[in-house]
C-alpha cells in the first residue's frame, strides 16, 4: 500500500480546508455562471452558489478524454503527497444549464462553445471540475534558463527554495504521467508571492503510446534535474499498481468509465521505474544528502 494512503493529505496551497472538501463543493454546488477561458480545449470558469469557483473542462470533439486525464493526474498527485496540483473531480453539465448562465459579456462565444463540446444524446456532457486558484501569476518559468541550475548544483536565491522544490517535482510528475504539454504556455503559473508553482492543465497526459520524441523530451527534463524531494521520492517508491487503481476508483465516474486503462497504468509504472533507477544512480554517485536535497 502506498504511503500516501497512510498519511494525511496536505491542504492545497493557499487553503485551510481538506482537499476532499474542495472536491465535494466543486462537484456538487449549483452553478451561478459560466465564462469561457480555454483556447485549445473547452474550459469554462464556473462560479458556484457556494462561492467556490472551478474551471470546468468539458469533453470536446478535439480532446475527448482530456477531462479524464485531468482527474487521473490529480489522483496520482495525491499518491505522491503533492499540494500544488489543483483538485479535480468528475462533473456533468447540460447545454441548457450553460446557455442559461452564460456570462453576458461573452455571449458571442456561446455558439462556438456549444459546437465544440461533444454532447450526449440527452444534451449533457461529462467534464472535470478543477479548483480555481485565485491570484495566479505568470513568472516566466517557461524560460528554463532562469531556474534550471536551482535543481542542479547552484545556490538557490533566497526565498525560492519552495519554488525550486516544485520545479524539481514537476520534472518527476510530468515524466510519470507523460505530460508533454507543460511548456506550451500558461501551464506553469505561480501563486501571488511567486514562491510556489502550480502544476495545472494536465489534460494532455497519459498518451498511449507516448510518441518517442515526446518521451525523449520528458526524459531530458528529468535527467537535467539532479536535486529531488525526499518526500516525493519516498512516495514514488511506495507507488504500485493496486494503489493507483484504488485512488482512481475514488472518482465518482471511474466505475462506469475508467479514467485510465490497463496499458496506461502499466506505462505509468514503467516510467516510475525509470525515475527511481535514475535517482538511485545519482545517489550512488553523489550521495543521498546531495541528491535528496529538498524535504
Amino acid at each position: 500500500m502506498a504511503s500516501a494512503e497512510l498519511e494525511p493529505l496536505p491542504h492545497f496551497v493557499g487553503t485551510d480546508v481538506e482537499q476532499d472538501e474542495l472536491l465535494e463543493v466543486i462537484s456538487s454546488a449549483a452553478s451561478r455562471s459560466f465564462k469561457p477561458v480555454g483556447h485549445s480545449s473547452v474550459v469554462l470558469r464556473m462560479r458556484t452558489v457556494a462561492r467556490v469557483t472551478a474551471a470546468l473542462r468539458v469533453r470536446s470533439h478535439e480532446i475527448q478524454r482530456g477531462y479524464q486525464y485531468e482527474i487521473a493526474a490529480y489522483r496520482i498527485s495525491r499518491l505522491l503527497g503533492l499540494d500544488n496540483v489543483p483538485p479535480a473531480v468528475y462533473r456533468r453539465v447540460s447545454w441548457k444549464e450553460i446557455r442559461a448562465r452564460f456570462h453576458e459579456e461573452m455571449l458571442a462565444r456561446r455558439g462556438s462553445v456549444q459546437r465544440a463540446v461533444l454532447w450526449d444524446e440527452d444534451g449533457w456532457a461529462p467534464g472535470a471540475a478543477v479548483y480555481w486558484v485565485k491570484g495566479l501569476r505568470s513568472a516566466g518559468l517557461e524560460d528554463k534558463a532562469m531556474w534550471q541550475s536551482w535543481v542542479q548544483d547552484a545556490e538557490i536565491p533566497r526565498g525560492h527554495a519552495a519554488l525550486a522544490r516544485d520545479l524539481s517535482t514537476m520534472a518527476v510528475f510530468d515524466f510519470l504521467i507523460g505530460n508533454w504539454d507543460r511548456f506550451s504556455g500558461g501551464n506553469l503559473p505561480t501563486d501571488s508571492t511567486r514562491q510556489r508553482a502550480f502544476l495545472r492543465d494536465n489534460d494532455r497526459s497519459f498518451s498511449a503510446p507516448l510518441l518517442a520524441r515526446r518521451y525523449e523530451k520528458l526524459l531530458g527534463g528529468l535527467t537535467r534535474t539532479e536535486r529531488f524531494s525526499k518526500n516525493v521520492v519516498r512516495h514514488l517508491a511506495a507507488l504500485d499498481e493496486p494503489s493507483i487503481r484504488a485512488e482512481l476508483a475514488r472518482d465518482p465516474s471511474h466505475e462506469a468509465d475508467p479514467l485510465l486503462n490497463a496499458a496506461q497504468i502499466a506505462d505509468v509504472m514503467d516510467r516510475r521505474a525509470t525515475i527511481l533507477s535514475y535517482i538511485a544512480a545519482l545517489i550512488e554517485e553523489r550521495g543521498e544528502d546531495i541528491v535528496l536535497f529538498f524535504p
